[in-house]
């Protein structure tokens, strides 16, 4: 008898039991000679039984509240094990019955620890922060720590809803957290630093990591891709390196979705080559993790290198999703591939059958911008079905920033203003292009404005990897033990490229005050102090990787081209939107970031 045929006549008198546990689904009829033989044989007496009925009720019995009274009139007492049984056999449209059962008032009966873990895994993010709280409120707060299985479904509830301080606290209450606990707990902090693009979740997870793995719990493939990511977000790029050896050294499978953490960790780290030896040796090759491989392309500025793998993408028969679609289309922006960026723009929808979303218009300004057509950028902006943003507003400003378009410009940050009114970032985007166009008192009105508001700067900061060691370096930053070497090298550098012929480009400084005060300020941005530092510390010839959370500032990103040539080093530097690799006094963006 097949698991999902009705069972016989005969069979059903023998022994209702084993077609109880065979059956998926019943038709009504069949569902009442079960239970009526349930009934008149005593076997609904025990619980176990009984539940095995309740499993069925959602395919035979089509009424919620008919359903609930199949519980309340059975012949045993209603009880929190059979209420289960009845809700995991309705996932994920459990919750009227949890409602009714759990919720009245007075509630019928008293959830417990069993209730739960599946229900929550079967609800959508603000279902399941609603049921993890109610779960603690009925349970107390000492429930995870009784029961693992709890634990790790309100760990995994906490953190699909970006409840870090709740996921940790749950976490914390847990004595000997096993596996399904760490990874819920290092996934909700992978996910909070990728969303948030925060170093200091991504430090966290490092930090957590090493105590799970001075433990007794051995991390799995799902511990890594947290782990792997986390590196790749701080670009820590020895991190990342031993934690790729771990999964190689143990066995683990490198799956699509270790793979695809793997290429994202060392195209984020400035590793191009290990990212496409992993994307090479991928053998359950997806969606995600070309997406992955040509962000990663993008990113670095190689935008023939990613048409080229598209067009192996499509040949090959992968589904072409919309982030797909933007990855090659930022790497023809970033590549300065007008034409092909159009082509892919027009034909998404009609050719790949993807929609144009906000992000796919902002990338087509972008590529415009960028070639200096911003009048047919504007006209884009003004033709677009859906409302513009600030992103794409900010793209046309700098852009016009740096073809000296001062009327659109002007014009675009009245847009961008009236969107965006409070926003800190604007105003340090009104400050340099003011400043870029020498307009020294619309830029100061601009900072003042954002001080009188209350509104704070973001302030930069540059990360720095020497050999698993990641050194933070803020703007001006003396905090660093070997902060009186790290001026002295400055000093060095700066008097070097003068040597070379270095006049520093005072625009990116946004107050009009001496040119000499405004040099000594470019002098120890944080991606400064950082070079210095590297140039000390790491070894000759090694190269150095310095993640920065802004956007570099022209004359940094031309004293490094020069540093890169004076002392014959290669400077990997990622800032807020793509990678710089500077070699011989030459740059991968071409002048254009």
């Amino acid at each position: 008898m097949s698991r999902d045929a009705a069972p016989s006549r005969h069979a059903l008198a023998a022994d209702p039991l084993p077609a109880l546990r065979r059956l998926r689904a019943a038709a009504p009829r069949v569902f009442g000679q079960l239970h009526a033989l349930l009934l008149t044989s005593g076997l609904a007496l025990h619980s176990p039984n009984f539940a095995l009925l309740l499993r069925l009720a959602s395919s035979s019995v089509p009424s919620v509240s008919h359903r609930l009274q199949l519980l309340l009139c059975s012949p045993l007492p209603p009880t929190a094990f059979l209420a289960n049984s009845l809700l995991l056999a309705h996932l994920p449209s459990a919750l009227p019955l949890y409602s009714l059962l759990f919720l009245a008032s007075p509630p019928l009966l008293r959830p417990n620890e069993f209730t739960y873990p599946a229900l929550l895994r079967a609800s959508p993010p603000r279902t399941a922060l609603a049921l993890a709280t109610h779960s603690l409120k009925f349970l107390g707060a000492g429930a995870a720590s009784r029961d693992r299985v709890l634990g790790a479904a309100l760990l995994d509830a906490f953190a699909r809803c970006g409840r870090i301080a709740s996921c940790r606290r749950v976490f914390d209450r847990i004595v000997q957290p096993d596996l399904p606990a760490w990874n819920a707990l290092l996934t909700a902090y992978a996910r909070r630093a990728r969303d948030s693009s925060c170093a200091g979740e991504a430090a966290e997870i490092l930090e957590l990591f090493a105590r799970m793995v001075s433990s007794t719990v051995t991390p799995n493939e799902i511990t890594l891709v947290a782990v792997i990511s986390a590196c790749g977000e701080l670009g820590a790029l020895g991190h990342g390196l031993w934690a790729h050896a771990y999964a190689l050294r143990h066995r683990l499978t490198v799956n699509c979705y270790l793979a695809t953490a793997l290429v994202e960790m060392y195209t984020r780290c400035g590793e191009m080559d290990l990212a496409e030896q992993v994307f090479a040796g991928v053998t359950d090759m997806d969606t995600r993790c070309y997406n992955a491989m040509l962000q990663g392309l993008a990113f670095h500025g190689r935008g023939r290198a990613a048409l080229t793998l598209f067009d192996r993408m499509c040949a090959e028969g992968f589904p072409v999703d919309s982030v797909t679609m933007l990855a090659v289309m930022c790497a023809c922006a970033h590549a300065g591939l007008v034409d092909e960026g159009q082509w892919l723009f027009d034909r998404m929808e009609i050719q790949f059958g993807v929609t144009p979303r906000i992000e796919h218009y902002g990338c087509m300004v972008d590529i415009l911008g960028r070639a200096g057509q911003l009048d047919v950028a504007e006209k884009l902006i003004r033709g677009m079905d859906i409302p513009p943003n600030a992103a794409m507003y900010r793209s046309l400003i700098r852009a016009c920033g740096i073809h000296g378009k001062l009327e659109l410009g002007a014009r675009t940050i009245q847009e961008l203003m009236r969107l965006e009114p409070e926003h800190s970032g604007n105003y340090v985007l009104l400050s340099n292009f003011y400043a870029r166009m020498r307009l020294w008192e619309d830029a100061k009105k601009a900072r003042k404005e954002m001080k009188a508001m209350g509104i704070d700067k973001s302030p930069g900061s540059s990360l720095l990897d020497i050999d698993g060691v990641l050194h933070e370096f803020l703007m001006g930053d003396k905090t660093h033990p070997a902060s009186r070497e790290i001026y002295a090298m400055v000093q060095e550098i700066e008097a070097r490229l003068k040597e070379s012929g270095h006049r520093p480009s005072t625009t990116a400084v946004m107050f009009n005050v001496e040119e000499e005060d405004k040099a000594d300020a470019l002098s120890y941005h944080s991606e400064r102090l950082a070079i210095a530092f590297a140039l000390i510390a790491s070894s000759p010839g090694a190269p150095i990787r310095i993640i920065k959370n802004l956007r570099v500032c022209s004359d940094c990103h031309e004293s490094t081209k020069l540093v890169s040539q004076v002392y014959g080093r290669e400077i990997i530097m990622r800032d807020r939107t793509r990678f710089h690799h500077f070699r011989d006094g030459h740059c991968s963006c071409g002048d254009f970031w």
